[in-house]
């Protein structure tokens, strides 16, 4: 597992580790003075041990969900735009079909992120694994959903053609 210094670890470690300073100079044998000054550690950070990974949970989640917003916006352009072609009279059951499919699988993929939003971050592996299982259930439902937007353009893009 690869774990990503930040900023904090690194300017804690610096100062860290040059907080021993001496008060006279070693004598020209070499001999260290037996009472060193030791300034007191620093407290400005408290180093999370579960940084890096709720660092990337919080990335994952930041994405779907800005996927899911997006997904939902194209969503609902393409069914207000089929229920204004079928008040039209033009056949649009083949792209409401996709549609329904589409609905079904934003609101799985909605599921699956409130779940992983909510799951704690520790280091037990079976929280990780259900992070993973969620993250990726999410991301296959947001791409069913994907494929069946397109599907339902293709679906109104045929019939308008045909007409």
């Amino acid at each position: 597992m690869k774990y990503i210094l930040s900023t904090a670890t690194l300017v804690l470690a610096i100062v860290g580790f040059s907080t021993v300073s001496y008060a006279q100079v070693p004598a020209a044998g070499g001999a260290q003075p037996k009472n060193p000054v030791v300034a007191p550690a620093p407290t400005l950070f408290d180093v999370n041990a579960n940084a890096p990974l709720s660092a990337r949970k919080q990335f994952v989640d930041t994405n779907l969900r800005d996927l899911l917003t997006r997904l939902n916006g194209v969503y609902t352009r393409v069914q207000v735009a089929s229920a204004r072609l079928g008040t039209n009279g033009i056949d649009t059951t083949s792209a409401a079909l996709s549609l329904t499919t589409a609905q079904t699988a934003l609101t799985t993929a909605k599921t699956h992120l409130d779940i992983f939003t909510a799951t704690p971050v520790d280091n037990n592996p079976t929280t990780v694994t259900t992070l993973r299982a969620h993250a990726k259930s999410a991301e296959d439902s947001l791409n069913t959903a994907r494929t069946s937007i397109i599907d339902s353009l293709a679906a109104l893009k045929i019939t308008l053609q045909t007409q």
